[in-house]
Formats: C-alpha cells, sequence, structure tokens
C-alpha cells in the first residue's frame, strides 16, 4: 500500500500507482516507473521528488506503509475523536444547565441541552428559579423555586405563576400576533393567536385564564378582516 502526502498532509492512500510523463507533443502518457516524472492519483497530477519537473503540478512523497496498521491508526483518531465530541457534548450540556442568566432567545437555539420533564422528576430535587427545562420540545422557565409534581406539569392549568413558557420573540402586532398559551400575562393592545384565529386583547391580564374566543368574554376582540 502506498500512502500519498503533500507538505505534510496527507492525501490519501492506493494499492498501485499509475506513473505518467511528459510526451514529445507536451501531453502526459502512461509509462514504466524508471521513466516517470511523476503519478496520476484521484484525478490530479502529482510530480515525483528528484524527478523532470511537470509544469504547474505539486510535488508528493510516496510511501509504502502497511495498509494494516495505517487503518487501525485512521480508526482510533476517528473514535477519539468521537470520544471527545461526546464529552465536549456532555460539558456543555451540564454548563448550559446550571447557568441561570440565558435569555429566552439563547435558550431557543439549543432546546436539547435543557434537561426534561422527566428527568427533573426523576432527579426529584428543587428547581432554583430561572432554571429552564424541556417538555416535549416546549421550554418552561421557573418563575419560583419548586419541587417538581408529576400532577403539576409546566403544562397544566393555573401552572404558568411557576412554569412560563418561553416562545419565539413576536412583536404582538396584527402581522406578528403572539400565541395564546393559558395563564400567560397578555397586554391590552396587542394581538394574540388562538385557534387559528387573530385577537386583540382589551384589558392587560397578569396570568390570563379567558381564553379568546370564548362566547362572551368582552376582554377579546376578533379580528375579522
Amino acid at each position: 500500500m502506498y500512502k500519498l502526502s503533500r507538505n505534510g498532509e496527507s492525501l490519501g492512500m492506493t494499492e498501485a500507482l499509475t506513473y505518467i510523463k511528459t510526451a514529445a507533443n507536451g501531453c502526459y502518457v502512461l509509462c514504466p516507473e524508471p521513466e516517470a516524472s511523476g503519478i496520476v492519483f484521484a484525478g490530479v497530477v502529482y510530480h515525483l521528488p528528484g524527478r523532470p519537473e511537470l509544469a504547474g503540478t505539486d510535488t508528493v512523497a510516496v510511501e509504502v506503509v502497511d495498509a494494516g496498521t495505517e487503518l487501525k491508526a485512521v480508526n482510533d483518531t476517528v473514535t477519539a475523536t468521537a470520544k471527545l465530541s461526546g464529552q465536549m457534548q456532555a460539558a456543555t450540556r451540564l454548563y448550559v444547565q446550571a447557568a441561570a442568566n440565558i435569555d429566552d432567545d439563547t435558550a431557543l437555539e439549543m432546546p436539547d441541552l435543557f434537561k426534561t420533564w422527566e428527568e427533573v422528576l426523576s432527579a426529584g430535587a428543587q428547581l432554583a428559579a430561572d432554571t429552564v427545562l424541556n417538555l416535549d420540545g416546549q421550554l418552561y422557565r421557573v418563575v419560583q423555586p419548586v419541587t417538581p409534581q408529576a400532577h403539576q406539569r409546566p403544562d397544566g392549568e393555573g401552572m404558568t405563576a411557576i412554569y412560563r413558557p418561553i416562545e419565539p420573540t413576536h412583536t404582538g402586532s396584527l402581522e406578528d400576533p403572539i400565541p395564546f398559551r393559558y395563564g400567560m400575562d397578555v397586554t391590552q393592545g396587542l394581538y394574540y393567536s388562538s385557534g387559528g384565529k387573530v385577537y386583540l386583547c382589551n384589558l392587560t391580564m397578569p396570568g390570563c385564564v379567558y381564553t379568546p374566543g370564548t362566547p362572551g368574554l368582552w376582554q377579546w376582540s376578533e379580528v375579522t378582516e
């Protein structure tokens, strides 16, 4: 097996070399090794050290190597890289989970790094305020210290006082309404979307439990035009 390298950088390996030289008409032609000025590898012409020059080509070093040894070295490198990558991912996840100063927009860019609802339930430990957790792909921020309970899921009724859903930023305009979630804080004059429709909020309501579209509610006005 032959190993080819250029300026110390490995180009690859091949079982047989294709030797070439420059013919009288200036074209490259195949030839025996003693007559060769260069080789062709992966469709590229290279010059061999100590041979007649080949204009416009790079010089490569050719080394006879044991295929088994080389392949093992490559496999060891790949394995080590994968192991290091896994360790870095684990370290990053631990750092993110311990941080309490991650803003909403940043959190939304890396939802898979936060502990899942199942993980915090299993741990049974109290969660500090500002802790971020992942429930079925939806991120929530802990509003006040709480010990998670299976019957008090973050998406449950009345739980927004403890777990605030983290949503992508919306302007609250008619063109970019805010998705309504039961128990969220709503602001008078902003637009919210619910059930495929858009509503204007007529009253600022912290922890709103009045779902837009409910018959008889004056707190919301459906946008029909």
